[in-house]
């Protein structure tokens, strides 16, 4: 009786650690930050952080086997694939797989939080023309990816700026992104997408 209630309250001690919500921060103006937030811990994950340099030992040099004793090379992995599956099957099992990871990216965007969602951008191209088309092109790929964000997962502050800078001298953008998940919404959705892929490798063998 004391091992199942010791077993209850680690799993209830689990579940309430699940609860709260896992931080990111994501922040560029020329270079980007990326950090993870957890209770009150904070990982920095870009930059990294430099590591001690450690001194090189002197490699010894390797003989160089004569060319018979050398092993013939492999066929690469796609090769093999092709050749078992053939070009049509590959292409299937692809497109399973890219189904996959959309339907993955829908479930885990349900799930996200975005306090605060800020993209400024100042685009400049090499005259005039070229700053009014490459300005299209950005408008063209970052609005319908804000507005799917929109659809599919909760914002309570975005700010977005798209100009064409045609007296600015170079295209400059910025950004400021912080968004929460809990994890323990995220772990049906992760063990989903597993169980699926799992299934296109056992395909593939």
């Amino acid at each position: 009786m004391t091992a199942l209630k010791v077993f209850l309250i680690i799993i209830a001690v689990i579940l309430i650690l699940l609860m709260f919500p896992l931080k990111v921060f994501l922040d560029y103006d020329g270079e980007a930050k990326l950090s993870l937030g957890y209770l009150f811990l904070k990982f920095q994950l870009v930059p990294a952080k430099p590591k001690k340099k450690e001194k090189k030992k002197p490699q010894e040099k390797k003989e160089k086997k004569p060319e018979a004793e050398k092993k013939e090379k492999k066929p690469s992995t796609i090769k093999r694939l092709m050749d078992k599956h053939g070009l049509d099957g590959l292409i299937e099992i692809l497109k399973e797989v890219v189904g996959i990871v959309t339907e993955f990216l829908k479930g885990l965007a349900k799930h996200i939080y975005f306090t605060r969602c800020n993209i400024r951008i100042c685009v400049v191209g090499e005259d005039a023309a070229d700053t009014a088309v490459k300005y299209g092109y950005v408008c063209s790929a970052v609005y319908p990816l804000i507005s799917a964000l929109e659809q599919n997962s909760v914002m309570k502050k975005h700010y977005t700026d798209i100009s064409a800078g045609f007296l600015a001298e170079k295209t400059a953008a910025e950004m400021e992104l912080t968004c929460k998940i809990r994890p323990l919404f995220l772990i049906p959705v992760v063990f989903r997408a597993l169980f699926k892929l799992i299934g296109v490798l056992l395909k593939l063998r």
